[in-house]
This record gives structure tokens, C-alpha cells and sequence, in this order.
């Protein structure tokens, strides 16, 4: 076979389709590959998978040497094969087949972005608690620490009135003795002057 270009998924049309069904004729990507063989109506089916598949060698029936139009779901056969041989089996048109295969697909996709999409508003919900728990811690610790400032500049202005107040007051009492020390030191130069003058000048006042 010749060797294909890059083709899309069928199913997700976002995936590479590197698989293609024998049943379903439908290039399939990994992830939808795996979904498929899940199906309770296409767990049997058979994949051709590599870069050499040719997209137009179209899966047929190896009896009658035919495309699928609808395919057995008990036996996986053509539609020559379901006419013939399995009356009473369920039967099923591919392209039914495929818009089955394409709701599932859509269901677990619509499942995981609703999950992915719960978890987004639950870390953005996060974050902004996050964010106004911080905001009320900043301003707690900004308002205890105003006040705590504001009574540590009282206690502060408090301390120094008080030593001033004793300072006012210690250096009246200081005064106090110094003039009466000045006081005392006057009277003592002068009798100490009039002690020395001659003894013919002494006399009593």
C-alpha cells in the first residue's frame, strides 16, 4: 500500500488518526481508538494501525468481498453476511454506529470539561479567598499595630512629663541649697576679712 498523508481522527476531529476500524471504516486517534473498543457494541471490532495505511483501501467483508454499509453487532459481519447467516442477530448501520460512538465520545468529553471546568472555579474561588484572607490578616496586624504604637507613645510622653516634673523639681531644691551655700560663703568672707584687718582697727559694730 502506498503510504498516507496525516489524517484527522473521525470521531474528535482534533486527534491524529493513526487507526482505522475494519468495521467502521473510521480513522481513529489513540483516545478514541480506546473508546471505541470500550463500546458494548464495538469491543470486537479490529483496527489496522501504522503510517502505511491507505485511507482508500476501504474495510470489506472477506466473504463477499464488499464494503460495510451495516455490519452484525453479534458477529461484525457485512450486510451480506447479516442477510445470509445471522437473521436473528442485532443489527446495526454504520452510520448509526458512528453517531453512537460520537454521542459517547461527546458524553466523556462533556463529563471531563464539566470536572475540569469545577476544578478551575474551585481554585479561582481559592485564590480569592486566599487573597482576602491576606488583605484582612494585613489590616489586623496594621490596626494592632497602630495601637500598640499609639500606647507606646503615650507611655513614652507619659515617662518623660514625669522626669521633667522631677527634673523642675530637683533643680529648685538644688537651687535652694546653692543660695544657701552662696549665702553662707559671703558671710564667711567677710568675717574672714574683718579677722585679718589690724588689731587697732577692730572694733565692734
Amino acid at each position: 500500500m502506498a503510504q498516507s498523508a496525516s489524517k484527522s481522527c473521525d470521531i474528535c476531529m482534533s486527534g491524529l488518526g493513526r487507526n482505522i476500524c475494519d468495521q467502521c471504516d473510521q480513522w481513529m486517534c489513540e483516545n478514541c481508538k480506546t473508546l471505541h473498543l470500550r463500546s458494548k457494541i464495538s469491543r470486537n471490532h479490529t483496527f489496522l494501525s501504522g503510517s502505511n495505511i491507505n485511507p482508500e483501501d476501504k474495510p470489506f467483508c472477506k466473504e463477499h468481498d464488499e464494503n460495510f454499509i451495516f455490519y452484525c453487532i453479534d458477529c461484525h459481519k457485512c450486510k451480506m453476511c447479516g442477510v445470509k447467516k445471522h437473521k436473528k442477530h442485532d443489527k446495526s448501520e454504520i452510520n448509526e454506529s458512528t453517531q453512537e460512538l460520537q454521542a459517547e465520545v461527546k458524553k466523556v468529553m462533556d463529563s471531563k470539561m464539566k470536572s475540569v471546568t469545577t476544578s478551575l472555579d474551585k481554585i479561582a474561588q481559592g485564590m480569592d479567598k486566599y487573597h482576602s484572607d491576606i488583605i484582612e490578616a494585613i489590616r489586623t496586624i496594621t490596626e494592632d499595630g497602630n495601637q500598640m504604637k499609639q500606647w507606646i507613645d503615650t507611655k513614652v510622653q507619659a515617662l518623660i512629663a514625669s522626669l521633667k516634673e522631677k527634673e523642675t523639681a530637683k533643680l529648685k531644691a538644688l537651687e535652694s541649697i546653692k543660695t544657701g551655700f552662696q549665702n553662707e560663703l559671703g558671710k564667711l568672707t567677710k568675717y574672714k576679712t574683718a579677722f585679718y584687718r589690724e588689731p587697732e582697727t577692730w572694733r565692734c559694730n
